[in-house]
């Protein structure tokens, strides 16, 4: 499994969201563990951690399934404290990314003793919410997003766009679900950098070794963002038929899938405020 050089001749910028920075200072050393991921059994052991532990993002979940592989409800020692728990002497903690931190030592709920606790909630967020706002923000990107279609391209195609517009996204006519699943692939492939760079947005030209692994990159980031919206897509189905068809995952870079949905998670934060 190739593995690239997170950002190799990265400097903090002070204007920098503090998310990014501890992803940035984190993960340049992934690609040394990555190989453990290689097969298709633990590669697809790890997509489900990482779309369930929807309260860590990507990379955090990621590094939590390095340490902790059967954790399911992580805290600080001072957060369990607050909820009545007291962690277990001799439990071993995990280390996850702390925006500013640069590390936060956090304890599987197994680690921990006393009253149960309920699992936190999450809001729910509904497809066409999510869709919006990932929109408005692809467009700040320079992805002109359209539709429906008007000939006959496929759905969610991805073209260089003209004028201000970088590139331009056309979007089948059909539910948010529907709409929403083929804009994160297609988003996925275009911060993956594998339609060529974006000096706007940052993305630099990635081209995938070849067909299978382009979609297997691109899907493995959607099924990771859609799974942990609760929404289905094409791309997923295929990230897992080839997981059970296959002994090992084609060649791609993990750690910049990982990147590509934490990035794409946070785009569809950034509007509701």
């Amino acid at each position: 499994m190739h593995q690239d050089p997170l950002f190799p001749e990265w400097s903090p910028d002070a204007g920098e969201d503090p998310d990014r920075l501890a992803e940035l200072r984190a993960f340049d050393e992934l690609g040394v563990v990555a190989r453990r991921y290689r097969s298709s059994a633990a590669f697809g052991r790890l997509l489900d951690f990482v779309i369930r532990m929807r309260g860590l993002s990507p990379y955090n979940a990621a590094l939590l399934h390095l340490q902790k592989p059967g954790a399911t409800q992580v805290r600080t020692a001072a957060e369990w404290r607050a909820l009545g728990r007291r962690v277990r002497a001799g439990a071993q903690p995990a280390l996850l990314l702390h925006p500013g931190g640069p590390l936060r030592f956090v304890f599987d709920i197994a680690d921990t003793e006393g009253p149960p606790v309920a699992a936190p909630e999450r809001g729910a967020v509904s497809p066409a919410e999510r869709l919006r706002a990932t929109v408005e923000q692809a467009r700040r990107l320079g992805v002109d997003v359209v539709g429906p279609l008007l000939g006959p391209e496929p759905r969610g195609r991805l073209r260089r766009g003209e004028g201000d517009a970088a590139f331009t996204l056309s979007l089948e006519e059909g539910p948010p679900e529907t709409q929403y699943a083929a804009l994160i692939y297609e988003l996925a492939r275009f911060l993956l950098g594998h339609l060529g760079p974006c000096d706007a947005c940052g993305a630099e030209a990635r081209p995938p070794a070849d067909d299978i692994s382009g979609r297997f990159e691109a899907g493995a980031a959607a099924a990771i963002v859609c799974g942990r919206a609760g929404v289905p897509t094409e791309a997923g189905a295929f990230v897992r038929g080839y997981l059970q068809n296959f002994a090992e995952a084609p060649e791609m870079s993990l750690d910049r899938v990982l990147a590509v949905a934490g990035r794409i998670e946070r785009l569809g934060r950034a509007s509701r405020g």
